[in-house]
């Protein structure tokens, strides 16, 4: 490996999921020290466990970003343990799916608190921590740029996450930070995408039914798109700002 992000300290919020697991993984294997924060302690420790073993430094802190008080003290527990932030991943996500008049006022509440709330949040209360010319990733998605039947509300709070994205790329500019959108289309093996294929009626056929809508015949694999966040978070992205790299194997062309 190049270690790419030697010395450098990343933050990946939603560490406990499929892609934030990986990219974790990606940015351990680029010599990065690792704060992880996620809902789930157990699937966050042994995550933390495993990385450590690799000769990083991993400290994982549990909580629900979308509460101003959790992310309050994965701030503070960050400036304990380092003092600065090098590369802050805002990766946490939810998906409740039906059509925009079957979503209750709950789910509506929710999918913004930690789609959107929750990346503002985190940036908000820690971009004094941010090191001049660090990688701010907000995780979007290809439902940021389309709409998608039984996703009406999804689709809003990704969009607003570009529009956070621009904001804070211009605000932060003048300190070299740089902030970019990854926006992943279909993703195999874990995550969103394979949740509503396993909660389907016949899981076979919709896994057929979306790899032909991609252009190059299959979903992402999980290192493909932490491969992206790795780019973004070194300086081979260096003049990107205020962006978004899509990696949707041709869905949107």
């Amino acid at each position: 490996m190049s270690q790419r992000l030697t010395g450098r300290v990343a933050v990946v919020t939603g560490a406990t999921g499929g892609l934030g697991a990986a990219i974790a993984r990606r940015f351990a294997s680029e010599g990065a020290d690792l704060v992880l924060t996620g809902r789930r302690l157990v699937q966050g420790e042994a995550l933390a466990s495993e990385l450590r073993s690799t000769g990083v430094r991993v400290d994982f802190i549990a909580g629900d970003l979308s509460d101003a008080h959790a992310v309050d003290a994965l701030a503070a527990s960050v400036e304990s343990l380092h003092r600065r932030i090098d590369i802050l991943v805002l990766n946490a996500g939810v998906i409740s799916y039906g059509p925009f008049w079957s979503t209750t006022p709950e789910e509506f509440d929710r999918m913004f608190s930690v789609n959107v709330r929750a990346p503002w949040l985190c940036a908000r209360r820690m971009h004094t921590m941010l090191s001049s010319g660090s990688s701010v990733i907000v995780m979007g998605s290809i439902s940021s740029f389309t709409a998608y039947p039984d996703e009406s509300v999804y689709c809003m709070t990704k969009s607003a996450v570009i529009q956070l994205v621009r904001g804070m790329a211009r605000e932060l500019a003048d300190r070299r930070i740089r902030v970019n959108a990854l926006c992943p289309g279909i993703v195999g093996e874990a995550g969103m995408s394979q949740d509503a294929v396993a909660a389907s009626a016949n899981p076979v056929a919709v896994a057929a039914d979306n790899d032909s809508t991609v252009p190059l015949g299959r979903p992402a694999a999980l290192d493909e798109i932490a491969n992206g966040a790795v780019f973004l978070a070194s300086e081979e992205s260096s003049y990107m700002t205020g962006s978004h790299l899509v990696l949707d194997g041709g869905i949107l062309a």
